[in-house]
């Protein structure tokens, strides 16, 4: 894959040696002169987890564009040899129809095109939008949340995922019966079902704030909450296609939340059958954690942040985590490591961390900084991630691979 900027970078992270490289930075100086981040007409802060569709990636930026007075956001492009293109700008309708300040998270849908979220539609009182985009660039807004009089349906959305058979399922922060969430399904003909509302339960019980799902091997899916459940601190939760809801974990039954506290990512089921994720916050250094759930709910702490000293393990993981070829989990962290500015790490299921790749380890932060995504895994064994800062020349983000 052609380099957007610079040449092969060597680090020595950990025991053995990674390469990494930059694939491209944000902002470009070809690119008209911004005033200020916001005004990158290509984009700028890389927010969302990379998708890929044969060999070309897919990803939002949460500002910049060329839609409108408010810079909301774009969809891009990154083609295997290195040619960049933005495929949507957000905020381009009346009112910012359309949405604007796209999600964490994009999905493939079973007929090849790029589903997400956007906040900020402003024809239903800013409820957000779930977005479809093909590979050409073509943008559809597949439904305005919001839509059903009190937000019923819920606002502010999550993600969406599909089941096996096409149909889509996704989260809300806000709306619904309790104002703290929803779980949806919109089916392949496009009708939209809520399947349950968060805070139905006593105190909360069942969290409050979902994150995004993950569609797990038996065919339900799986989620967390950023808050709510017995102990106020968030949990994990199963819910069928069909709406039959469980909590299977709350986190913080103990003193100063040794287990972590505030999940707020998606979930990845590793090749053992078990799922891993990350808290926020909680753990022995109250950095947040990296956590084990087996599928009947039993939950063990993996990892705290910042057990090293001055956080070099990295501080603030904002999304969860992907398997690695290597049969390894790998994350970021938003903040901590070694230039302060965040982390690349890897961590067996057994629990053995790693700090594979500390950010801004280039002058300048050229090779990123600040990452608020998981890297994912490309189809050739590497992977491929987005920093939301630092970069060539505007420090407003870049994309790198890393093989390990």
């Amino acid at each position: 894959m052609a380099l957007a900027q610079s040449a092969l970078l060597l680090f020595h992270g950990s025991a053995q040696a990674a390469s990494f490289d930059v694939l491209h930075s944000f902002c470009q100086t070809n690119e008209k002169a911004p005033t200020s981040p916001a005004q990158c007409e290509g984009g700028s802060s890389p927010w969302s987890r990379l998708l890929q569709i044969g060999s070309d990636f897919y990803g939002t930026t949460e500002s910049g564009g060329t839609g409108g007075p408010t810079y909301s956001g774009t969809v891009f492009r990154l083609t295997a040899a290195g040619a960049f293109k933005v495929l949507h700008n957000f905020c381009t309708h009346t009112y910012c129809a359309d949405g604007g300040l796209p999600g964490q998270y994009l999905a493939r849908g079973t007929d090849g095109n790029i589903y997400g979220v956007a906040q900020g539609d402003g024809s239903n009182s800013n409820g957000g939008t779930i977005f479809k985009v093909t590979p050409a660039g073509d943008y559809t807004t597949v439904y305005r949340l919001c839509s059903q009089k009190g937000c019923l349906d819920g606002y502010d959305p999550n993600g969406v995922t599909f089941d096996f058979v096409g149909d889509m399922f996704g989260t809300t922060d806000g709306g619904g019966a309790h104002d703290e969430g929803t779980v949806f399904e919109i089916t392949a003909a496009g009708t939209f079902r809520k399947l349950h509302d968060f805070c139905a339960a006593a105190n909360c019980a069942d969290g409050l704030m979902p994150g995004a799902l993950l569609l797990g091997k038996d065919g339900n899916f799986y989620g967390t909450t950023k808050a709510g459940g017995r102990h106020q601190a968030g949990t994990v939760f199963r819910i069928t296609p069909t709406g039959t809801f469980t909590t299977l974990y709350s986190f913080c039954p103990a003193k100063d939340c040794p287990d972590g506290k505030q999940p707020n990512a998606a979930l990845v089921q590793a090749k053992d059958g078990n799922f891993y994720g990350t808290t926020l916050l909680g753990g022995a250094h109250t950095e947040g954690t990296v956590f084990q759930m087996t599928p009947a709910g039993a939950v063990k702490t993996l990892h705290s942040f910042c057990t090293r000293d001055y956080c070099r393990d990295g501080s603030a993981p904002m999304d969860g985590l992907i398997q690695g070829a290597d049969g390894r989990l790998y994350g970021t962290t938003n903040a901590g490591g070694s230039y302060y500015h965040g982390v690349l790490f890897a961590i067996t299921t057994a629990g053995s961390f790693t700090a594979v790749h500390d950010f801004c380890s280039e002058r300048g932060c050229f090779d990123g900084a600040s990452p608020a995504a998981a890297p994912i895994l490309g189809a050739d064994g590497n992977l491929y991630g987005a920093a939301t800062a630092g970069g060539d020349k505007n420090n407003v983000g870049a994309i790198y691979r890393l093989t390990p």
